[in-house]
């Protein structure tokens, strides 16, 4: 029987979402599951990597059945990740050793701020300074370090080891250009880096083109093996999907969060305001891409904070609130709930509401709430080298008619929305 499908998996700060593609690149199936998030502290954020992989694992199996695919049937699976979360688990037997840190988390905040005192480019949302964090202060990461058996990555790393059942330890340069400990220039990890934070190169995976061929699943999990042909980050998938193949273009996936790329070409750009420079891709055939990425740290999750104040009943009010609120009646919300992205990023900035009097409803804080998180797009439109036209947009977020036409005001450019608005997994 000839492969007749591909399978992406998807994983988000807020869900894992598996999906079947045909070869003639229809949806065929997909599925979604919430992952939760623990906020031990304030400024912390967990997620646990075995509730992944059971979603993941799960998902999978309920996605092929409902497009009636057989593993024979699958020429691949593609797995698209949240970027820099760090993870550390057991090579022996893939159990984490620690629960995730995502990578909004800046409990490193003050280790980020001395290295910044010297003049080093570095990130509370990078996983540099987590992955050290696991060492100084995991004894389970310390003990499996000791034994030969520790294993630190990003999702995308432990997922591909799980669905291998252990024969696979890699990543691709768009997750590795999200650590704070890869080489663009080069190529592969920096051996500076490296020292700097006192991890060895053992620890982290093997580096190999977004789209190789790295392994085969574990026959278990579909009841054959199936290739695992790709790997990336998740707005570097979104840009790939979205059709930003050359210098110049740009997307705005509008997620958890809401991250501008702008593909810069064939060699790495220069930090700009409060942007950072990536790898979007390197491909099979050693072709290169990079992009300048600006954040707005908090976007699509305002509306998950808000029904958790019983501010908005559910996601699915959102829509008809903005339409019946046409005015926030000078409310002002500036949407730092984790910090400010570019241009300024400063994680220990704080979310603001200004302008309440006796009058101001929970509508009024709703609509207040989109407005800042479309104006922090618009200053990350601004930072950022974008030439004139559309904004091409993608995202969860962009489902929202009434949220695109602030996006819209805000930016004062019009609005492209893709067609299918998850493209992370499209992009796999």
């Amino acid at each position: 029987m000839s492969r007749r499908a591909l399978l992406a998996l998807d994983l988000g700060t807020t869900g894992v979402r598996a999906v079947a593609v045909g070869d003639d690149g229809r949806t065929l199936a997909q599925a979604w599951r919430p992952v939760a998030s623990r906020f031990p502290r304030p400024g912390w954020l967990e997620q646990d990597p075995a509730a992944w992989w059971s979603a993941s694992r799960a998902l999978l199996a309920e996605v092929a059945a409902a497009a009636a695919l057989g593993a024979r049937d699958v020429a691949g699976i593609g797995v698209v990740t949240q970027r820099a979360t760090a993870v550390a688990w057991d090579a022996a037997t893939g159990e984490p050793l620690a629960p995730a840190i995502g990578w909004q988390d800046a409990r490193t905040e003050p280790r980020v701020r001395e290295l910044v005192a010297r003049g080093l480019p570095v990130s509370t949302m990078t996983s540099a300074t987590k992955l050290a964090w696991f060492l100084a202060h995991a004894p389970a990461v310390r003990d499996a370090a000791r034994a030969g058996r520790l294993r630190l990555g990003t999702p995308d790393a432990y997922l591909a080891a799980r669905l291998t059942g252990g024969a696979v330890f890699a990543t691709d340069p768009s997750q590795a250009s999200c650590t704070g400990l890869y080489d663009l220039r080069r190529g592969g990890w920096s051996e500076p880096a490296l020292a700097l934070f006192e991890l060895e190169p053992a620890w982290l995976p093997a580096l190999v083109p977004t789209s190789a061929l790295a392994g085969e699943t574990d026959a278990a999990l579909l009841g054959a093996p199936v290739p695992v042909a790709a790997r990336a980050g998740d707005q570097q998938a979104a840009t790939f999907a979205q059709g930003a193949h050359a210098p110049g273009e740009a997307k705005l996936t509008l997620g958890t969060s809401a991250m501008l790329d702008l593909h810069t070409g064939a060699a790495p750009a220069r930090f700009s305001a409060g942007a950072y420079p990536l790898a979007l891709w390197e491909l099979a055939d050693g072709a290169r891409a990079f992009c300048l990425e600006g954040t707005v740290v908090t976007a699509g999750a305002v509306v998950e904070w808000l029904v958790e104040l019983r501010l908005l009943a559910s996601p699915a009010a959102l829509e008809p609130l903005l339409a019946a609120t046409p005015s926030c009646e000078g409310v002002v919300f500036v949407p730092a709930l984790q910090g400010l992205g570019t241009p300024f990023l400063e994680s220990n900035a704080r979310a603001s509401l200004f302008g309440v009097t006796r009058g101001t409803t929970a509508a009024h804080v709703v609509r207040a709430a989109l407005e800042g998180v479309a104006q922090r797009c618009a200053d990350v439109c601004e930072a950022l080298p974008l030439a004139p036209g559309p904004l091409r947009v993608d995202g969860g977020l962009a489902r929202s008619d009434a949220f695109v036409a602030l996006l819209a005001d805000a930016t004062g450019r019009a609005v492209l929305r893709a067609a299918e608005a998850e493209t992370t997994a499209l992009g796999a």
